[in-house]
């Protein structure tokens, strides 16, 4: 099916460019377009730290509260990592946690300040492993939008390559 998929959207792209195959239409997740942006443009924007994607933030995250010495269950954990992915979601730091689930009235699993913590530590493990950082799927879309936004010449590659979006959620 995603390949019937892939034909169909080529054939669209040449029938919209004329047949001239330039300009091709593709068809992507917001995660798998980011990364493939962010891959291009990391280098540019960041310097020569390498990126790694985590595929799952549950080991880290566990690792996070074993460090500020929380004693956690497997849903715990699933609990935290909901919370850390609702925060990045919202742009709220960790130190910003606690005030912003209070103003929302958010019902949430655990104490708000070992949540920040544990959000907090799990950033910090991230940041630098062994000469490079590991990014998970949230870090993906906010690292594109913040280069996107904040470097002028990307911004102007970005609208040369890409003249529309359609986003079907």
């Amino acid at each position: 099916a995603a390949g019937e998929m892939r034909s169909r959207l080529r054939a669209l792209g040449n029938a919209v460019n004329g047949g001239s195959g330039v300009g091709s239409v593709q068809a992507l997740t917001f995660h798998a377009a980011a990364r493939r942006q962010l891959r291009y443009f990391w280098p540019r924007v960041v310097g020569d730290t390498g990126w790694q994607l985590l595929d799952s933030k549950f080991a880290v995250v566990a690792q996070a509260a074993g460090r500020c010495r929380m004693q956690v269950s497997t849903d715990d954990v699933r609990d935290l990592a909901g919370e850390i992915e609702w925060a990045k979601a919202s742009l709220i730091s960790p130190e910003g946690y606690g005030a912003a689930v209070a103003k929302a009235g958010r019902d949430i699993p655990l104490d708000a300040e070992k949540v920040a913590a544990v959000y907090a530590g799990y950033e910090a493990l991230k940041a630098n492993r062994d000469g490079f950082a590991l990014l998970d799927f949230d870090d993906l879309l906010l690292h594109t939008a913040a280069a996107i936004e904040n470097e002028a010449a990307v911004a102007a590659e970005f609208r040369d390559r890409y003249r529309c979006f359609v986003v079907d959620e």
